[in-house]
């Protein structure tokens, strides 16, 4: 190794690139060179392009980031890699530096694992408030988007690794998101869209990009020659290559011709079909060439060749420095009424902690960017560790696991804590439940278990190491991940005898049986027509057979689902016998997610009593959309005639009473694939938090999500609030410090956190779209800088975030020449601890039709108690960023006339501004 020239900090200026990438060329044939274009699936990779032997060329082995390295071949450090917290959780940092140690983290595992590229980093803006991937970016602003990655890139390729800088281009949403049209006007695009991009390939040697599964503007993003060709070549001067997302090619010429240099994975449209459509002159040798071209660049420039990746050991405990220091700096304080925190350990003597997950550290993202911690540091094990023996730390779980079945939309699911296994009183929560892999009920079942509720969310969520449900939830087979049915048997026991909603949510086919009788029979088709044996009247095109009324009438309960009310006569028949029922067509379950699931519902006069009802349920995943991607889809809700909190509930509530301190942790699931429903807390945890609180007014909720959560449902009676994001494996470690006041939480939003799930997106057209196409017609007025420029509240403003400290802005002055603008201004620690204040800069444009103002320079600023610093900053006409420019039909274009200037802690909370004419 000692005799290898040094790698040059840009690849692109690597001594010898130019001849030497043409010697290569020179020496591989026509199917060498289509070999190194088709890539493929590998089981120990993932995304794969195998090595060429001729001109010994190597393998491209990539693994998944951005939050870690994903291994996917067990063998290797036995799957396992440094979790680091989410992207989201760095962006909330603010901190560049440590964006820095992020990347060389990502860079140094994924060559000590067998790996020459990896998947990452993502610079997709948050416009969607529900969207699935949230996390895995940067949030809501190019700005902020761009300078995170720009500090990972470099960290990453120093260890001799390609970055791949992804979804390019307008990938804001899972929801249909193999085929979706992003219908979006240019300056909305250049200006928000494709900024981190252009800033990050302007000031980087990023080695590559990934193209985006969706269309823009009705050409795919992986054949569309605009995006390809024209403005990250000609305009940019991107130098790397341009690989798709899996299953995104949908072309062969087309996409060639276009720009996109390799496909990945499975080979469909490049390999063969590329060497013909060669062959027969469709497409050019010339540009088969320049495709090989770009990827040998990187291969060279970055000594992929002399630097082979190896597996060797993990740096275990400096990466567990990193992913701590993060954690602690992607805290952030939304409430902190009366200075409950910090808490004082020596004043504690007992203190609670509750929810499903805080005795592990299973809270992540799920989907392609799941990494199995080599180490993990729960929230319980934290504060015990911290707080040490002295003190008591007690847990209660307080409610049932959160798993991918909560991201189906409808009514809170039906509590575990209401279902048993069995006839005796001592039966297990939940339902004993048998499973076929088929979806007809037929033959022997191949898997039993107790579910804990009646919940499956199958398909790509049931895939090996994508789900991010709780540990309490059930792991099913992969067998079962598909087409499968499922019987559900035991009993229901309700809190209080009154009128119950029940619904289902569901794809595919759907019989609920209460002591012996047939109360709801439904079926979702999936893309078809709707069919059902009897009624329909589905409020969403679900079709339900329902046990009727005395009177035959049907009682509608709520708009968004189906309700037929049954005056039953309650009397203890037996379940029905197990049938075989007639299998239904399916489809492959290919590329896209398919259809939305539907609810149907019923309303039911219940008695509660310790034997409660005999239920059966019997549900078949035979929609014809329903295959290996989309699995079963099924989700029993229910509305109670009042909120009583459950056993687990009172349970918790107990347990919290007359402790110093307590600790509720709440979570959110989010995940490639699919989109949440809502900003709400799924399963039942706002009735947990409303419950917990009003038993211990000493409560502290802690949030772990990806994105934004609505809380004015349970944030009444809760003096202090943490949003975690998800924070990695040493989650718990960060925590209790900042519980603690050992650091002093900085962390300040990457995104808005808005009173309603649709946030700026008022209309179906806008989200999730309509007839394939999702209109961008907000255009500029993107987060913030919409809520901003219509006057809309929000719940926790963009860069918002509290300390234990106070933070006082002054002297604030402006100088503009030629260039730009010079600015300075003193930021003083008022307090009495030592903190870290991010000084956030906006600028209005004297433009009209732009928000009012916008982000363009930020610095994160450790300060001690009553220490003052004062900060020089410059902004620059000239910055890739284009701070002080607008894009127009001429192109981009510096605005000139009065520039509105402000300083401060928060895009609402602008502490210093004024006015210069530039």
């Amino acid at each position: 190794m000692n005799s290898l020239p040094p790698l040059h900090a840009d690849w692109r200026h690597q001594p010898g690139l130019s001849e030497r990438v043409a010697d290569l060329l020179a020496r591989m044939s026509l199917s060498d060179k289509i070999e190194l274009v088709s890539g493929d699936l590998n089981y120990n990779f993932g995304f794969y392009s195998a090595a060429v032997p001729g001109p010994g060329l190597p393998e491209l082995t990539m693994a998944d980031g951005p939050c870690g390295v994903r291994i996917n071949n067990g063998a290797v450090h036995g799957g396992r890699a440094t979790a680091l917290p989410a992207p989201i959780a760095l962006a909330a940092s603010w901190n560049t530096e440590l964006a820095q140690h992020y990347g060389d983290v990502l860079g140094q595992e994924a060559r000590a694992s067998g790996h020459n590229v990896i998947l990452a980093p993502a610079v997709d803006i948050a416009r969607v408030p529900v969207g699935g991937r949230t996390f895995e970016s940067f949030g809501e602003d190019p700005l902020l988007n761009a300078r995170m990655a720009l500090a990972e890139i470099p960290a990453i390729q120093a260890h001799a690794v390609a970055a791949c800088l992804k979804h390019y281009a307008v990938n804001n949403q899972e929801h249909e998101r193999a085929s979706v049209n992003a219908a979006v006007d240019e300056a909305t695009l250049r200006e928000i869209y494709l900024r981190p991009f252009e800033a990050v390939v302007r000031h980087s040697a990023v080695a590559s990009l990934m193209g985006a599964f969706n269309r823009v503007n009705g050409v795919f993003a992986c054949e569309n020659h605009w995006l390809l060709d024209q403005v990250l070549r000609r305009e940019w001067g991107f130098a790397g290559w341009v690989m798709s997302d899996y299953a995104a090619t949908h072309s062969t010429v087309p996409s060639a011709l276009a720009g996109l240099d390799q496909e990945q994975p499975s080979g469909q449209h490049y390999g063969e079909r590329l060497q013909q459509a060669v062959e027969q002159g469709q497409v050019p040798l010339a540009t088969l060439d320049e495709m090989c071209r770009r990827i040998l660049r990187t291969v060279v420039g970055l000594q992929l060749i002399e630097r082979p990746p190896a597996i060797t050991p993990l740096n275990d405990e400096a990466h567990r420095s990193v992913a701590q220091a993060v954690a602690e700096q992607a805290v952030v304080l939304l409430k902190n009424d009366g200075d409950l925190l910090p808490v004082r350990p020596e004043a504690l003597r007992r203190v609670v902690v509750i929810g499903p997950d805080v005795d592990n550290a299973c809270v992540a993202g799920g989907g392609s960017s799941r990494v199995q911690p080599v180490h993990a540091m729960s929230l319980l094990e934290g504060l015990r560790q911290r707080l040490g023996p002295d003190v008591l730390v007690q847990h209660a779980v307080g409610n049932d696991p959160i798993s991918a079945a909560d991201l189906l939309p409808g009514p809170d699911s039906l509590p575990g804590d209401c279902l048993r296994s069995g006839p005796a009183a001592d039966a297990a929560p939940g339902l004993h439940t048998r499973f076929w892999n088929n979806p007809h009920l037929g033959g022997e079942a191949c898997f039993e278990c107790v579910m804990p509720q009646v919940a499956l969310n199958g398909g790509f969520f049931n895939f090996p190491g994508f789900d991010a449900n709780s540990s309490r939830y059930p792991k099913l087979p992969n067998e079962l991940s598909g087409a499968i049915s499922a019987r559900f048997t035991g009993r229901l026991v309700v809190p209080e005898s009154g009128r119950y909603e029940l619904s289902a949510t569901l794809l595919g086919t759907l019989r609920i049986w209460l002591d012996g009788e047939l109360v709801l029979d439904a079926f979702r088709a999936g893309g078809g027509s709707a069919s059902g044996a009897g009624a329909s009247g589905a409020a969403w095109g679900a079709h339900a057979d329902v046990k009727r009324a005395e009177d035959g009438s049907d009682s509608p309960v709520a708009p968004d689902w189906p309700v037929a009310q049954a005056q039953m006569n309650l009397r203890a028949d037996n379940l029905p016998e197990a049938r075989e029922l007639p299998p239904q067509p399916l489809g492959s379950g290919g590329g896209e997610a398919g259809p939305p699931p539907e609810t149907a519902g019923v309303a039911l006069q219940l008695r509660a009593g310790a034997q409660g009802h005999e239920l059966c349920i019997e549900y078949l995943a035979n929609a014809p959309s329903q295959g290996w991607l989309t699995g079963a889809q099924l989700r029993l809700g229910w509305r109670p005639p009042s909120e009583r909190p459950t056993a687990s509930m009172r349970e918790a509530c107990a347990l919290a009473e007359g402790a110093d301190l307590v600790v509720l942790a709440v979570r959110s699931y989010e995940t490639e694939q699919m989109d949440r429903p809502d900003l709400r807390l799924p399963n039942n945890q706002a009735a947990l938090v409303r419950a917990v609180a009003a038993a211990n007014p000493r409560t502290v909720v802690i949030n772990m999500s990806g994105g934004p959560v609505e809380t004015e449902s349970w944030e009444t009676g809760v003096p202090a609030i943490l949003q975690a994001w998800y924070l990695g494996q040493e989650q718990g470690s960060a925590l209790a410090r900042i519980l603690v006041g050992d650091v002093n939480p900085s962390g300040k939003l990457p995104l808005s956190f808005p009173l309603s799930a649709h946030g700026l997106l008022h209309s179906r057209a806008q989200y999730p779209g309509e007839d394939g196409t999702v209109h961008y017609s907000e255009g500029l007025q993107v987060g913030y800088r919409g809520f901003d420029a219509r006057a809309l509240p929000v719940r926790f403003a963009f860069g918002h975030g509290l300390s234990y400290t106070r933070f006082e802005y002054s002297e604030l002055q402006v100088h503009t020449d030629a260039d730009g603008l010079e600015l300075s201004f003193t930021v003083r620690n008022s307090g009495e601890r030592a903190g870290r204040e991010v000084a956030q800069v906006y600028l209005g444009l004297p433009v009209p039709g732009q928000p009012p103002h916008r982000l363009v320079d930020f610095v994160s600023l450790p300060l001690a108690a009553g220490e003052s610093r004062r900060v020089h900053r410059r902004i620059s006409r000239n910055d890739p960023g284009h701070p002080l420019s607008v894009w127009t039909e001429s192109g981009w274009q510096c605005a000139r006339g009065p520039l509105r200037v402000a300083v401060g802690s928060s895009s609402r909370d602008l502490r210093l501004k004024t006015q210069v004419l530039f």
